[in-house]
């Protein structure tokens, strides 16, 4: 698909002379800037990357948290971390390791809402200078050789930028006497300022900026500036800062788009851009500079969904669509191939190989072809995630982890990193033995049918703590998805050779529930056909795997006969939120023969407590037994809200809707305790949070809280913690429980488990006694349904 879009021009005759386009060229020994000498994170070195390359780890040394890459030049490394303390600016010996200087640029910036802490820009080096941005907006300049400061500026201070949601990111660019960095000010978009003494020269531009960086191309001999907006690509002189022209690129503001957006240059004046979050495009600029346009020759979704900037080889586009490492014919989008090797990472391009730093801290070199992937050579790097690209200077990798800092060399015939795949032990391992016993048949086929045959249940376990995942059909490939992983993860089903057995293996606690699903071909989500069990969840339907020593509930299995509450239905209607919904009220047994007042428990998400979470079974079973008579309010969201009253626009008028108008109205309708000390709020998930905020910001109204599961990242954390006050004597009931494998991340910052730690110990230094469990299970529903009753045994305990 061509479309024609319109691009404004002034000045120069820029589109006409775009028809040899090249980025500025750099030293072929060097690494200096951001995304290397040519800004395009590709370097010729031919030669440096044998047929039989291996890899070996020349040197390693601790590092700090931070994404800034490695900058090379003048036989110095040059990065930015942070110490916990401090953000720093480091050098080292490029060929040996050792340090060299080190100096302060700051405090910590602190990560926040998923991110690591420390500095994301990357620093350049020129002459004699290390240049660099920090997140607060500090643009500094050292003196190379002995890192003393030259001069400094404070960005937000003295020129009004704005700083981006998770702070200044975009790595300075020297030409010649110049240092250019996008600013996103009231008053422009990017400036320049003096190498040397730091001076302002110009500023230009209207756009705002989030996580770009600014670029240099040379057209026919003359030098051409592209900023890169979140709106809009500029082209500008870089002596004057003159406007020659700018073309909206229709991209979005939000997450891995345009937002992190760098233009890969293709060829003769075409560019490639991810510019929204679930599709790419390649646009050509026109070289009649009469009709003024921009040809976008196609878009789609083949490169899409991440924080890579993709790399662009001999007619290909090397990038990542998601988790999937992915090359695109650039000429037509057409997929090439893609592959879930070797994981989610960062590319950089080195003599016609992709050199890949995976987010797990590996380093992988494949072969940049259209035929397939073809790994050359892989090393085990670090032992902690990482999340900036190598660098490569002086015939060797420079990379960089959360943790540390090495130098890799390339050597031909050199030793390759061993397998992380768990090995099994075939003298105690019953499916180890069926896996040599199909290596070897002749009719693996027959193998694979006996064996499935004579399994009593799926997943197949072994021990108190060792199971297997077993998935079998057609396919390419088969991948998990699953509590186990995390969210934004999937790992690969091994397959049998020669049959269509897939297989995962891997240890849990014995008492773990577990939920998971199949990815088939990379896009379809299938549940484990072999296992009977699943539950929904707001995610969709997934299997359910119950480790030996996990136990069912007894009231899961059984029906009370005779002794059971009952739902009435009320319609509420409220003058905050406008607009009527239907309650169900359960109602204990005895309730009606009876004139007693009971507590009340006011159930935030009620609608999917009681679907999902069978939450009426719950109750029917324990209320009497380990939990004393209460009556329940399941609390429905409106549909046009939905999540809005959790975490979004309305949820302060949410929490005053149910503290002002549905309490009295339950107390005027049924039988309740008129007292906040017969009063709780209980929520799972998303609806932790009104559930928590109601209870600490209302004391007078909720004595008692219940959470599972909370999701309290920031801003939901923050809002919390706005209700939380100093315990009195009056001290609030507090009870909260997460999952060992709850909602989380492993490959950035956030998950359940560390904010419910982080929010147990906020209420424990203002005072409060939280009791709290830890299970050893999921996410979802698929777990909460099996322990809802320990908030109401903990809450309204029986026989208290």
């Amino acid at each position: 698909m061509r479309k024609m879009m319109t691009i404004i021009l002034s000045g120069i005759a820029f589109l006409g002379c775009l028809g040899s386009v090249v980025v500025a060229g750099g030293s072929g020994s060097d690494w200096s800037t951001w995304r290397g000498p040519n800004m395009d994170a590709t370097v010729d070195a031919t030669g440096s990357i044998p047929a039989d390359a291996g890899l070996k780890l020349r040197w390693r040394t601790p590092l700090g948290s931070g994404y800034s890459s490695v900058s090379i030049g003048a036989e110095h490394a040059v990065t930015m971390f942070s110490d916990g303390t401090f953000d720093n600016v480091i050098a080292f010996d490029a060929d040996s390791g050792a340090e060299l200087w080190r100096q302060r640029t700051d405090s910590t910036y602190v990560g926040h809402h998923g991110s690591h802490d420390g500095p994301i820009s990357t620093p350049a080096i020129a002459g004699n200078g290390v240049y660099l941005l920090g997140p607060r907006g500090q643009l500094l300049a050292f003196d190379l050789k002995t890192g003393e400061q030259l001069w400094s500026q404070d960005l937000v201070a003295e020129y009004g930028a704005v700083a981006p949601f998770y702070g200044f990111t975009t790595s300075p660019l020297v030409i010649d006497d110049l240092l250019i960095v996008e600013v996103s000010g009231k008053d422009g978009t990017i400036a320049a300022f003096e190498r040397e003494t730091g001076k302002l020269l110009w500023k230009a531009g209207t756009d705002t900026v989030s996580y770009q960086s600014p670029m240099i191309i040379n057209s026919q001999g003359q030098q051409q500036l592209m900023c890169v907006g979140n709106s809009y690509l500029y082209g500008l002189d870089p002596r004057s800062g003159k406007l020659d022209w700018e073309y909206k690129h229709q991209g979005g503001k939000r997450g891995p788009d345009a937002a992190s957006m760098h233009p890969v240059p293709v060829g003769h004046n075409r560019f490639f851009l991810t510019y929204k979050r679930n599709e790419s495009a390649l646009i050509k600029f026109n070289r009649d500079p009469a009709e003024h346009e921009i040809e976008e020759v196609w878009k789609n979704r083949e490169i899409r969904g991440s924080y890579d900037t993709p790399v662009y080889h001999q007619g290909y586009l090397y990038g990542y669509s998601n988790r999937f490492l992915t090359c695109v014919n650039a000429e037509t989008g057409e997929r090439a191939w893609r592959s879930r090797r070797p994981g989610d990472g960062f590319t950089i391009l080195v003599d016609g190989h992709l050199a890949v730093v995976t987010k797990k801290g590996g380093l992988h070199i494949i072969k940049a072809s259209p035929e397939k992937y073809q790994e050359v050579a892989s090393l085990d790097l670090f032992p902690e995630h990482a999340w900036s690209p190598a660098s490569f200077a002086q015939g060797r990798f420079y990379a960089r982890s959360f943790g540390e800092l090495a130098a890799v060399d390339i050597l031909g015939q050199g030793p390759q990193a061993a397998s992380g795949a768990e090995e099994m032990d075939s003298a105690t391992s019953s499916f180890s033995r069926f896996l040599a016993h199909v290596e070897q048949a002749n009719d693996k086929k027959a193998v694979v049918d006996e064996f499935i045959k004579a399994q009593k249940a799926f997943p197949i376990i072994e021990g108190d703590d060792r199971v297997h995942l077993v998935y079998r059909g057609q396919a390419e490939d088969i991948s998990l998805q699953s509590d186990i992983l995390g969210d934004r993860r999937e790992e690969p089903l091994s397959r049998v050779a020669g049959t269509d057995l897939f297989y995962y293996s891997t240890t849990l606690e014995p008492d773990a529930a577990i939920s998971y699903r199949f990815i088939k071909d990379y896009e379809t989500t299938v549940i484990d056909s072999l296992n009977s069990e699943s539950a929904p969840s707001t995610w969709g339907e997934y299997s359910v795997l119950h480790m030996p020593k996990w136990r069912r509930p007894p009231y899961m299995m059984e029906t009370a006969a005779g002794l059971t509450g009952t739902i009435d239905s009320v319609h509420f209607e409220s003058k905050i939120i406008e607009g009527s919904r239907r309650l169900d009220v359960y109602l204990p047994h005895g309730y009606h023969g009876s004139e007693q007042r009971y507590p009340v428990a006011y159930v935030n998400g009620g609608t999917a407590a009681q679907n999902w979470g069978q939450m009426k079974k719950t109750l029917d079973q324990v209320m009497g037994k380990s939990v004393a008579p209460v009556v329940v309010v399941f609390i429905p969201q409106t549909e046009p809200a939905r999540g809005g009253e959790f975490f979004g626009d309305l949820k302060e008028k949410y929490v005053d809707m149910v503290v002002t108008e549905l309490v009295p109205f339950i107390e005027q309708t049924y039988r309740a305790e008129p007292a906040a000390s017969h009063r709780a709020a209980v929520g799972m998930g998303f609806a932790g949070i009104p559930a928590l905020y109601s209870a600490f910001k209302h004391p007078d109204v909720f004595g008692k809280v219940g959470a599972r599961s909370a999701l309290l990242w920031n801003p939901n954390l923050d809002f919390v913690m706005q209700g939380v006050s100093q315990a009195d004597e009056n001290e609030l009931q507090i009870y909260l429980e997460w999952g060992k494998y709850d909602w989380r991340s492993p490959l950035e910052n956030w998950g359940v488990l560390r904010t419910h730690q982080k929010f147990t110990s906020l209420l424990q230094e203002k005072g409060h006694s939280p009791r709290w469990a830890v299970a050893n299970d999921g996410r979802g529903w698929a777990s909460f349904r099996y322990r809802s009753h320990k908030i109401f045994e903990a809450l309204f305990p029986h026989g208290r």
